[in-house]
């Protein structure tokens, strides 16, 4: 079957994406909105992933599953200039945000992160709108009737109660996952009597939104009876930002687009970029694209909100896609399968969650109302920094376990 652009022409919404006032997070909305792209897909993206051909529907067991899931990994996109991410002029609108450097040897690395200044005092209540996405496969099997609909009701739910937005206990006390790690992260150099915070406001979620993907943009997979699907990283990222211009995120707010038990390429991805208004201002854009996977059909490493809490602290720790750090090695040093990453950013979920050593750190079992989510373990900034020792809270190198690293990053040769 050839391949064809599914975005040749220009088509809008079927029905109106409407923006609710902000607040608690809701259920999902009823209605479904029929969601097509603005834009074009590149011709790189053009090419099936896992170059299959493009109806066949996949089948596999569940080890050879969860090791193409694996294999998958994490991404991120974009990226906005540091003279704007950096600059206090009033015309660039965005999250809360500070900057400060460190140094390794006699280069100086900047670097910005979401929140106020650490010695500041001052809690940031950081603004998310969660966008269910319902993918909808058709067109699929030997006589292309094959048509399987992934609703995102139960990520989105699970999403909304995790650790990442309610209250949990973690090594340095009771909090919000990001919160914890950013306060472990800067624990000597808060205020003196740290009140330093970087909170998740309660989300406001979105009507759930359907997208259409054929074979020329998405492949399905079929385990013991059960549906994956995965499509091109490209076709999504029209789709989000699209919904993004459509609706009119606020700039404080983070959009995060949620799909269950289907990738784009990858298990999930962060990215940034700059949006020119009407008024001659910029909002600093940022996005979240996270994957959702069952747990009872996955193995925990990938389960639940492991993605989710990985792009979280991304977003937390490099939320324009722009703070450079020198090239590292996979941990842990002594595992022979470590390379170099050829991934010279501070992107604080990548070491322990990309790469061949991935299964070395296994994800944190943390419990909300009795509900069991996985966590995967995330390096630090003093991990990048190679300080000996870490001015982390008890000279941590990692979080949610601070056992899983006791040494920095060796750098790669």
């Amino acid at each position: 079957m050839p391949m064809k652009n599914p975005c040749v022409n220009t088509v809008s919404v079927a029905q109106q994406i409407k923006r609710p006032s902000r607040g608690p997070a809701s259920a999902i909305v009823g209605c479904t909105l029929l969601l097509v792209m603005l834009a074009t897909i590149p011709e790189s993206a053009s090419a099936q992933p896992a170059s299959l051909p493009s109806s066949v529907i996949v089948e596999m067991d569940r080890t050879a599953l969860n090791i193409h899931l694996k294999a998958l990994g994490y991404t991120k996109r974009g990226g906005v200039e540091r003279p704007k991410s950096d600059s206090r002029d009033f015309r660039f609108r965005s999250l809360p945000h500070f900057s400060s450097s460190f140094s390794v040897g006699a280069l100086t690395y900047p670097y910005t992160m979401l929140g106020y200044p650490p010695p500041s005092g001052k809690t940031a209540l950081l603004h998310s709108v969660i966008v269910p996405l319902r993918m909808r496969f058709s067109g699929f099997g030997p006589n292309q009737d094959v048509a399987v609909d992934f609703d995102p009701s139960d990520a989105v739910n699970n999403i909304v109660n995790s650790p990442i937005y309610e209250d949990a206990q973690f090594p340095n006390g009771f909090g919000q996952f990001g919160d914890m790690m950013q306060r472990a992260t800067f624990w000597n150099k808060m205020d003196g009597q740290r009140k330093w915070h970087v909170q998740m406001a309660p989300p406001r979620v979105m009507p759930t939104i359907d997208v259409e993907v054929g074979p020329e943009t998405g492949v399905l997979t079929l385990v013991n009876g059960n549906y994956f699907g995965n499509v091109l990283i490209d076709f999504l990222d029209s789709q989000a930002q699209t919904i993004i211009q459509l609706s009119q995120v606020d700039p404080d707010e983070v959009p995060i687009f949620v799909t269950q038990n289907v990738t784009a390429e990858a298990l999930g991805y962060h990215s940034a970029f700059s949006i020119s208004n009407d008024d001659n201002t910029e909002t600093l854009q940022t996005m979240i694209y996270t994957s959702w996977l069952d747990p009872h059909l996955v193995d925990p490493l990938i389960a639940d909100v492991s993605t989710f809490n990985h792009e979280e602290g991304e977003w937390l720790n490099d939320p324009f896609v722009n703070n450079i750090v020198p090239d590292w090695m996979y941990p842990p040093p002594n595992d022979p399968r470590v390379v170099c990453s050829g991934n010279p950013f501070l992107e604080v979920g990548d070491p322990q969650g990309n790469g061949p050593t991935f299964d070395d750190f296994p994800t944190v079992v943390v419990t909300v109302n009795g509900v069991a989510y996985h966590l995967q373990q995330l390096v630090m900034l003093p991990w990048f920094a190679d300080e000996k020792p870490s001015s982390a809270q008890n000279g941590w190198y990692t979080f949610p376990l601070p056992s899983g690293l006791i040494v920095p990053a060796v750098y790669c040769p």
